[in-house]
């Protein structure tokens, strides 16, 4: 694993997904076979070692916070777009904990994506916030799968866990269930979906294609169309879906 710190120049950056999002590490040790973030990733960096083999760390992130909280209007903040917030490397560096540190002295709301049950460690800071939302991303319920296409994330079940302990502290929770591997059997999908029936909100999402991913992934996978269709039309009513 290639590690390396780093110097940014700004940290918190317009987003999609919320009004801004924060990115304390470039790469992701999860190593998500399906994670389109690397064409960013290698674009932006000119990084060629493959995906999941290198995490950059921006060692200043919460100093830039600090000084750029202050001259922007208030808005949601996203952690993360580009990487996971909470990957094994934060429990040496703890950059996302010293983030929220700061969002909380500010009050500004917060919406976490994740598939770390390291996550747990900040649950004071978390419950501490007004306004959050934490979610877990969960593409299967099968291990073997889940080794085979996040080999870096934590186990499945462990994941579900940890929903149920923030929801039972009173916290906003919700599961992604994307990608959707194409062609996964809809009686799949319907377990995962009823296990995770406890949380607020249930998201789906489609395998998407940038390029690069044809060497991780069949490249007919990217042509699923009028499957991700069907999905979407047999799990509506139980779902949202973000294609």
């Amino acid at each position: 694993m290639k590690v390396v710190e780093i110097k940014a120049k700004s940290i918190l950056n317009k987003s999609s997904i919320g009004d801004y999002c924060i990115n304390v590490y470039v790469g992701c040790q999860h190593a998500c076979k399906y994670c389109y973030a690397s064409y960013y990733t290698e674009r932006i960096y000119e990084i060629k070692e493959p995906w999941g083999s290198f995490v950059l760390i921006k060692v200043n992130a919460p100093q830039l916070l600090v000084k750029e909280i202050v001259k922007k209007k208030k808005g949601v903040v996203y952690l993360s777009s580009l990487s996971d917030p909470y990957q094994p490397i934060e429990a040496k560096y703890k950059l996302t904990r010293k983030i929220l540190e700061v969002l909380l002295r500010y009050k500004w709301p917060v919406i976490i994506q994740t598939k770390s049950t390291l996550l747990l460690r900040d649950l004071d800071l978390l419950k501490r916030f007004d306004e959050i939302e934490v979610g877990f991303t969960l593409i299967t319920l099968d291990e073997k799968k889940r080794k085979e296409f996040e080999p870096g994330a934590s186990p499945v079940e462990a994941r579900i866990e940890a929903l149920k302990r923030l929801k039972k502290e009173g916290i906003k929770t919700f599961a992604f269930l994307g990608p959707i591997i194409p062609f996964t059997e809809f009686s799949e999908v319907e377990k995962l979906i009823e296990k995770l029936s406890f949380v607020d909100k249930i998201y789906i999402d489609k395998l998407r294609y940038k390029p690069g991913l044809e060497n991780r992934l069949p490249l007919q996978w990217f042509n699923a169309n009028n499957y991700y269709m069907k999905l979407k039309k047999k799990f509506k009513n139980k779902a949202t879906f973000v294609y």
